[in-house]
């Protein structure tokens, strides 16, 4: 069956314009959540907050939307709050054919796309009475910062078991099957101070052992499924002074776990060489911020995607990605959800912009979906 219509494009443009107007840099995303919550009450619909705000910090927790309709598992529909810095202050640009940002900040389409496309679907089929399958959406907080919303979502909350994450960045269209795994890893080298005009000698400077151990790597991508990179480094006290202390930030993604023990072994071994060297020491911290994973290609939501996008008139084709989203972290709790590619250009820059045709299109596909997806236990006519 298809949908009797969906989403109205003014509206869905509108709900979008409103979001992108609040201010929701990650763990300040509490008048999203308060927007989330008043346009889900004006459709008779409660929004429940957890609580990972208190538990982060944040402004706000999660919020989960349950929707009743026909199947015995409700459909799972997710996207994240937060946008990266700068997103305070956006100024949208409509040009006719699309979304920009005017100033200095991201347009934050990332992922207010998303979370637009899914509550203007949502509000269609409930005003125009469209059988559809139960519904449970899923907003999450401090995606940006690592998955840190979904990682404190209880995820026993649910009854649905597989659903899809509106999060990609690439054409409208796409559908990830396969993320990968990161490592994220904190190194504290430490040497020891002293006058550096006076008497450098007595002097470790954790400066020269840093740069060489970061010198000796590899960084950037380091095969078709491995990247490496170290993107903060802090340290030193004045330029008269041998520095004994610097912090460095850094990661490895992969889709192979082997390949990603093997390239963060690598990392470290970089700096304990380098620090036995120079005589310093070292204080690491490794974390598993979110596990690889890999759908087969005729799961529940990869089979249903397609099936929703070729009723809209569009091509999908799977595809894998070098980044997290929420998806990791349901799919490490034991759900299916695919990642839809939502049509942004630019992600993460003051460039971001989003076609309208595309913010439409993925906005009737999650319609389309909620409505065909009911037939997959046999609860709706096909």
């Amino acid at each position: 069956m298809k949908p009797e219509r969906g989403p109205d494009p003014e509206r869905l443009f509108s709900i979008f314009l409103d979001l992108v107007g609040i201010d929701s840099e990650s763990g300040s995303e509490g008048e999203v959540a308060r927007y989330v919550k008043e346009f889900c009450s004006r459709l008779g619909l409660q929004a429940l907050e957890d609580g990972a705000g208190a538990a982060t910090g944040g402004q706000c927790g999660n919020i989960l939307v349950d929707i009743p309709g026909g199947g015995d598992k409700p459909l799972i529909l997710n996207a994240h709050m937060d946008t990266v810095v700068p997103g305070c202050g956006v100024a949208a640009f409509d040009d006719g054919s699309g979304f920009s940002s005017t100033g200095e900040t991201v347009l934050g389409a990332d992922c207010k796309a998303g979370l637009a496309a899914i509550l203007a679907a949502v509000e269609a089929l409930l005003g125009s009475g469209t059988s559809h399958r139960a519904l449970e959406l899923v907003f999450t907080v401090q995606e940006e910062t690592g998955l840190v919303g979904a990682s404190h979502f209880d995820v026993s909350t649910l009854r649905g078991e597989w659903g899809v994450v509106l999060d990609g960045s690439g054409p409208v269209g796409g559908i990830v099957i396969e993320a990968p795994g990161q490592d994220q890893v904190e190194i504290v080298v430490r040497g020891r101070s002293a006058h550096a005009g006076v008497e450098p000698e007595k002097g470790v400077s954790a400066i020269a052992c840093a740069s060489e151990a970061v010198a000796g790597l590899r960084l950037g991508r380091r095969d078709d499924i491995t990247t490496s990179n170290i993107g903060l480094i802090s340290g030193g006290k004045a330029v008269n002074i041998v520095p004994d202390l610097v912090s460095l930030s850094g990661e490895v993604r992969s889709l192979s776990d082997e390949r990603l023990d093997q390239e963060r072994e690598a990392m470290l071994d970089s700096f304990t060489k380098a620090a036995a060297s120079h005589g310093c020491e070292l204080d690491v911290k490794v974390e598993r911020k979110f596990e690889h994973f890999r759908l087969d290609e005729n799961a529940p939501p990869v089979r249903c995607l397609q099936r929703a996008m070729s009723e809209c008139g569009i091509e999908s084709h799977l595809a894998s990605s070098g980044g997290g989203s929420d998806a990791n972290v349901f799919n490490g709790a034991g759900l299916e959800l695919a990642v839809m590619h939502i049509g942004l250009v630019d992600a993460h820059t003051p460039d971001e912009f989003i076609r309208k045709e595309d913010l439409l299109a993925v906005s009737r596909v999650v319609h389309t979906l909620a409505a065909i997806s009911v037939e997959e236990e046999g609860e709706g006519p096909s």
